[in-house]
This record gives C-alpha cells, structure tokens and sequence, in this order.
C-alpha cells in the first residue's frame, strides 16, 4: 500500500499546508470529513469496506494517522511537517490493534497517553 496521511477533525486549510510537506516526502493524503469520523480507522485507509451505518462519532482535536510508512519515511516527514507551521498534537500510527477504532476512540486513546505524558 501507498505510505497515507489521514488529516481528522481538521480545516481544508490546515489540511493543504500540511499536504505539502508531506507529498514532498511521496505520502498520500486525505482530510477525512466530519461525517467520516465514525468509520473504522482500517475503513478511512482503504484496509476495508466502509459501513454503510458508521457510529455517529467526532474526534475532539486535530489529529494526523499515518499508514503504510516505514520507520525512516516517518523520520523524515515529522520534520518536514513541523517546519513552518503549528504543530498537531496528537499523532498516531496505524496498527492492528486501532484499525477497528474510530476517530473518537483514537482521540481519547491519545488525548489520555498526551495528558499522561505531561503529568511526569
């Protein structure tokens, strides 16, 4: 599969200036719509069928999910993404274990491990 960046819970225009960094470093990337966020994360990725009565479900901040990249491909595109604009705070790569969740359930997944992080 083609390396993928999915942009949720995120402006168009956000999503186009993170774009850029990402197409230089040959990633694919999707803005996944509001009404997406309920889907499986393996369905936004192209891993299944989307359901045709997704879960009514949003995620609560910007998030970015990665797919399909090896190590040194992440390596090189976290940097590029954080060059020259904000930063997004909750990133994740997909993996068996949340390819079933949702984009809420990914949101509480990493606002919890973020807040349990700066609580050290």
């Amino acid at each position: 599969m083609h390396p993928l960046m999915l942009c949720i819970h995120m402006s168009r225009e956000r999503a186009l200036r993170l774009s850029f960094a990402a197409m230089s470093q040959g990633v694919r990337v999707r803005l996944v719509e509001p009404d997406q966020e309920g889907q499986t994360l393996g369905a936004l990725c192209g891993l299944e069928a989307p359901s045709p009565h997704p879960i009514a479900a949003q995620a609560g901040e910007e998030m970015l999910l990665f797919a399909f990249m090896d190590d040194p491909l992440l390596d090189r595109l976290l940097p590029a993404l954080r060059s020259g604009i904000a930063p997004v705070r909750l990133k994740a790569v997909l993996t068996p274990a949340n390819r079933g969740w949702n984009c809420a359930r990914l949101y509480r997944e990493l606002s919890s491990e973020a807040d349990a992080m700066g609580k050290r």
